[in-house]
């Protein structure tokens, strides 16, 4: 088992990604050939799975969930242990990530440049268009810019 994009079969995984592309469930059934009422039935699971890949991450890594968003691929949670909010994300081209929202030295860690693609890469999967100033940010400010656009305040 795997947290790649939440235990999601490849078909699942279409679903789920078109549906995150604001498609109704009736354009989504034609797009791959199924009934609406055989993609509702889909949703059901999807979310059952995301949420239960979002539930094994908060347990695994000692969270406190605040909000989840499961058509988002979305989790806002807080760390106890370091007391700081902390984003777990979930998508198809990276898979489920922990976002730690610290004040880091980014620019000394040898990740920073890998962690800068995945969230480049998080922009372009969830359609978000990045900015001059967006794209010098360090990750941390940069996932706070993607990911707290999925907040419920």
């Amino acid at each position: 088992m795997t947290f790649r994009v939440g235990y999601l079969t490849p078909r699942e995984t279409r679903i789920w990604e078109l549906r995150r592309h604001n498609l109704s469930q009736s354009d989504i059934g034609r797009e791959l050939g199924i009934s609406r009422q055989a993609i509702h039935k889909a949703y059901q699971i999807i979310d059952k799975k995301v949420e239960q890949a979002f539930m094994e991450a908060a347990e695994t890594n000692n969270l406190l969930i605040k909000t989840v968003n499961l058509v988002e691929g979305v989790m806002n949670a807080h760390s106890p242990a370091y007391d700081i909010p902390v984003i777990v994300s979930l998508s198809k081209s990276n898979g489920l990530k922990i976002w730690y929202l610290y004040e880091g030295n980014c620019k000394s860690c040898h990740l920073q440049s890998s962690c800068r693609n995945i969230l480049e890469s998080e922009a372009r999967e969830r359609g978000i268009q990045l900015n001059a100033t967006e794209q010098l940010m360090q990750p941390t400010q940069l996932a706070i810019e993607i990911f707290g656009r999925y907040q419920d305040d």
